[in-house]
């Protein structure tokens, strides 16, 4: 695995403060803080700081700095509809070819009976589902699940802390449910629960605002 270049590391140290709320929407970046924050020059941060506007993290203000982007609920949403239709596709591409192998490899990484599943465990949800989408073998769409799944933990916890000043604790209950489906050579059963899984945040979006 290559290396990170310094703009990658201090890309993924801006975008990972902004998704944890360290950094809240609306909040303005300085060149000069970001620099002494993350103890680097100034070269890798800008780099790191244009890659953020492409990807509309952030966006410019001219003499000002940089704007953390506020993050709507449609936005979050979308993501999460466009993770079911990408990984749903996926799975039923790839399931005519999954081995044991495949299978025991989402068993390791699904929590395990009665162990606890709650956030800080965005990481594990970020394997877990590109192990199953790789199992089709679309590299490109790999690749690009990869960007959208960091994208959507970032959309969810952002509007959490937006919205609720808090942060959303990620669940993974559903990883054990779509294992047995795949060991019973269940794809209906499956798809059901890995839309379940992807989408499971809405039911806490709606409890929040009924509260």
């Amino acid at each position: 695995m290559a290396k990170m270049t310094l703009k990658e590391q201090v890309y993924n140290q801006i975008f990972d403060d902004i998704a944890q709320g360290k950094y809240q929407a609306n909040d303005i970046l300085t060149e000069s803080k970001l620099m002494e924050k993350y103890q680097v020059s100034k070269s890798p941060v800008r780099e790191a700081l244009i890659e953020l506007c492409k990807d509309e993290v952030i966006h410019s203000l001219p003499r000002l700095g940089y704007q953390v982007v506020l993050i709507t609920l449609k936005e979050v949403l979308d993501i999460l509809e466009y993770r079911t239709d990408i990984e749903i596709s996926g799975l039923r591409r790839g399931f005519a070819a999954m081995t044991d192998q495949d299978i025991e490899d989402l068993v390791n990484i699904a929590p395990k009976e009665g162990e606890e599943s709650l956030a800080p465990n965005w990481d594990r949800n970020y394997v877990f589902h590109l192990r199953l989408y790789q199992i089709n073998g679309n590299e490109y769409g790999y690749r690009e699940l990869q960007k959208t799944i960091k994208q959507s933990s970032r959309y969810v916890s952002q509007y959490f802390q937006s919205a609720w000043k808090k942060g959303s604790a990620y669940t993974s209950t559903y990883h054990k449910d779509i294992v047995a489906c795949l060991k019973a050579r269940d794809l209906e059963g499956a798809c059901r629960m890995l839309e379940t899984d992807i989408v499971s945040i809405k039911d806490e979006i709606q409890r929040m605002h009924d509260f």
